[in-house]
């Protein structure tokens, strides 16, 4: 559902040159980490960001100085963020790596990124669209849709350069649109992208996979909603969206099994509030037991291995990974993306 309040805005202009790159750091913390050559952040960082909320789709229209950007496996463990970024460059040079994939973007190219995996750039200064779309959304309309990190289309190519006009159209008008108009074009623009990047030949392919992603999506919101309960798992989810087990290993497969996700995701639940301010007074042991840990020393293995820190050294730590007094608009609407159901019985 489109947000009420679709268009938000960043800017380092008019901040103290002290609090210029922890500003951008916080707003941009759940995707990438900055990184400069050197090791030091610039004390008078230019950038800004405007990000448009299509409801089903982000799109971010930004531009900063030379800088890298990285995401690493701790980053994806601890946001759990499973989107597609489709990049145009409107200006300026980025080199990247996507594990073995090495390559150069300039202006007009179009760039995909699954954040799912690793990866780490260097770009000169810059401006860019972002166009973020969740895998469940995107994925289902894809003939190969677990090969595209790293993929780049030349912006000379005709479907490159079809798909980079219509990404700065959108931009440059998208914030005067109504609700309407916005969710039609969101609908639109994942068509648009699907067959830029090569769409399923059949369409039973594409029926039979959104219903999947549907199922998948509807089993991962009930489990953030019962992440305490000691009894989540394979069985009780079976019961609740009378599935098999069989369906249900395979729908989480590529998360390693959902006993996995299910672990990953209270980790999560934990990182979370162990870095809250607001409950510094909680014990640790109590934390890890609300999240449906049994056992303290085994949360804390399983908390090490995921994040490469223990549970106190991440609370302490509080304070270098949340910054509540800067912008966070990104972060939190990357995270509340929610693909479409595409009309399927999440049962």
């Amino acid at each position: 559902m489109a947000s009420a309040q679709p268009l938000a805005s960043f800017s380092t202009h008019g901040l103290p040159p002290a609090d210029r790159y922890d500003a951008w750091r916080t707003l941009i913390s759940a995707v990438f980490e900055p990184s400069f050559p050197d090791m030091r952040a610039p004390k008078n960082l230019n950038a800004r960001a405007r990000a448009l909320n299509l409801g089903d789709v982000l799109l971010v229209d930004a531009a900063a100085d030379a800088q890298g950007f990285v995401r690493s496996k701790r980053l994806i463990a601890a946001e759990g963020l499973d989107h597609y970024l489709v990049q145009v460059y409107r200006r300026g040079v980025c080199d990247g790596a996507y594990g073995e994939i090495r390559n150069t973007v300039r202006p007009g190219d179009i760039k995909i990124i699954d954040l799912g995996q690793p990866f780490h750039t260097f770009n000169t200064d810059f401006e860019n669209i972002s166009l973020t779309i969740p895998r469940a959304t995107l994925a289902p309309l894809l003939a190969r849709p677990d090969g595209l990190h790293g993929l780049v289309l030349p912006g000379e190519t005709p479907l490159a350069a079809i798909l980079a006009a219509h990404l700065r159209t959108l931009s440059d008008t998208g914030p005067v649109l109504g609700e309407a108009d916005r969710e039609a074009l969101a609908a639109g623009t994942v068509q648009l992208v699907a067959a830029c990047l090569g769409a399923a030949p059949r369409a039973r392919e594409h029926i039979a996979a959104a219903r999947a992603a549907a199922v998948g999506q509807a089993i991962r919101d009930f489990i953030d909603r019962h992440i305490g309960s000691p009894l989540l798992g394979p069985e009780m989810l079976a019961r609740e969206f009378g599935i098999s087990r069989a369906r249900l290993y395979r729908l989480f497969e590529d998360e390693d099994g959902i006993v996995s996700y299910i672990q990953a995701r209270r980790l999560r639940h934990c990182l979370a509030t162990l870095t809250d301010p607001g409950q510094a007074h909680r014990r640790q042991g109590e934390i890890a037991f609300a999240a449906g840990f049994a056992s303290d020393a085994h949360f804390s293995r399983a908390f090490r291995r995921a994040f490469g820190m223990s549970p106190s050294e991440a609370r302490g730590r509080a304070d270098l990974a949340f910054a509540p007094r800067h912008e966070t608009f990104i972060n939190d609407w990357m995270r509340d993306l929610r693909p479409r159901a595409n009309g399927a019985d999440p049962r």
